[in-house]
């Protein structure tokens, strides 16, 4: 008995389960007060008709099966009929249709009672499934003032329809929700798909690269093999090494070219151990680049061409370590800019292949002060950067020109 209740409770969309299921639960809300309702339908599931009863008991509606093995013949004639609704009595009918339930039925065993039949078509097997209802003669499922008013014909008759199209509205909404959820479900499908096709695509693409890679080390190791007359081949540890390296592919030549030096250097034999990828047990003359022999490593930054210094025809011998000074600085000065470095004494000694600390270079500048003013008034066009950025530089140059005004004042 109570499984009917839990089958409703359980219902997570209107469209789960049989839709007729569903119908029988909202009559008594269509109409309250109805004494019970009876389906009889085809489940498409089970392949075979199905009936469910809601008898009303005090306050709440007791769910049910009803057994209706004895009247399969007369339900079949039923339902293939088209009237969409048919108002019964007892003696329209020879025959019981018997509960299942604690308490023994009979759909038409109440002459008190009127009964509409409503026809609801099945899509699966083309006839139409059955609804039961169960009035009083009168008006008293209606509230109305005068609830002793028997039913009239054409009370019937609207009754019959509104309670259909009522049923039929609801069927209708059921399967606009269902066509709209599997259109939900088959546009969640489409992304999981698309989305899985675009993991596979990404996944092929990385393992291309990494093929790719691989087929660039051994193009580059082809050269070196022919340049040194050496065999070189590759285990399979380094050709993983190179697959997973995810840096520049700048590096990979340089790297091949300094692993096959140091796997020469160490004078590696033919070992069986070692699978590689290109096997000739005839090779007798074969180094192989082990994942140990390869290194990788950011690119060095590509060194700034040094600036052209202006041609500075004979330099007496005494000027000669000033020059060389100011080239220095001055060399040091452009390659800072172009990294976008601020121009301090700090930074630039930094770039000396030996750094040099700030108060070195002023010591320099200092000890060399009177040869740079006269370098500087030889050679008005060279160590621009230095004369124009570099403030110790610069320092010289205002001590000079404080010094022209102060003789012309004097």
């Amino acid at each position: 008995m109570h499984h009917f209740i839990l089958q409703k409770m359980r219902r997570s969309f209107s469209f789960a389960g049989d839709h007729p299921l569903f119908l029988l639960e909202n009559i008594p809300s269509i109409l309250p007060g109805i004494e019970k309702a009876i389906t009889i339908f085809y489940s498409p599931e089970n392949q075979k008709l199905l009936s469910h009863s809601l008898v009303k008991e005090k306050e709440e509606y007791i769910p049910g099966e009803v057994n209706i093995e004895s009247s399969l013949t007369i339900l079949s004639r039923f339902r293939s009929e088209t009237a969409p609704f048919t108002w019964l009595k007892k003696d329209d009918l020879p025959f019981d249709v018997k509960s299942v339930s604690k308490v023994e039925m009979t759909i038409f065993s109440e002459l008190s009672n009127n009964i509409l039949l409503i026809r609801i078509p099945n899509n699966f097997d083309a006839l139409n499934d059955l609804f039961f209802i169960y009035l009083n003669q009168d008006l008293s499922n209606f509230g109305t003032v005068n609830s002793n008013q028997l039913l009239t014909t054409e009370n019937k008759k609207i009754i019959g329809s509104i309670l259909r199209n009522s049923l039929m509205t609801l069927l209708s909404n059921i399967c606009n929700d269902k066509e709209q959820f599997a259109i939900l479900q088959e546009n969640t499908q489409l992304i999981l798909r698309e989305n899985d096709q675009k993991r596979n695509e990404t996944a092929g693409i990385k393992e291309k690269y990494k093929d790719s890679m691989v087929h660039l080390s051994l193009e580059y190791l082809k050269e070196i093999s022919a340049s040194d007359g050496i065999r070189y081949r590759l285990t399979e540890q380094a050709v993983e090494k190179i697959k997973n390296f995810q840096g520049d592919i700048r590096v990979i030549k340089p790297v091949i070219e300094k692993a096959a030096r140091i796997s020469g250097c160490y004078n590696i034999s033919p070992n069986p151990d070692h699978r590689n990828i290109e096997h000739s047990a005839s090779d007798s003359n074969v180094i192989y680049i082990d994942h140990y022999h390869i290194v990788f490593q950011d690119i060095k930054e590509k060194k700034v061409p040094e600036s052209i210094p202006e041609p500075a025809g004979e330099v007496p011998v005494r000027y000669v370590r000033t020059m060389a000074l100011l080239d220095k600085l001055e060399n040091a000065a452009v390659h800072l800019k172009s990294k976008n470095k601020m121009l301090t004494s700090a930074n630039l000694g930094n770039e000396f292949p030996t750094p040099v600390s700030p108060p070195a270079i002023t010591d320099s500048l200092k000890k060399h002060r009177s040869k740079i003013l006269y370098l500087f008034k030889e050679y008005p066009n060279r160590w621009g950067t230095i004369r124009s950025e570099f403030r110790p530089v610069q320092n010289i140059l205002n001590i000079r020109h404080d010094l022209d005004r102060n003789t012309a004042t004097a």
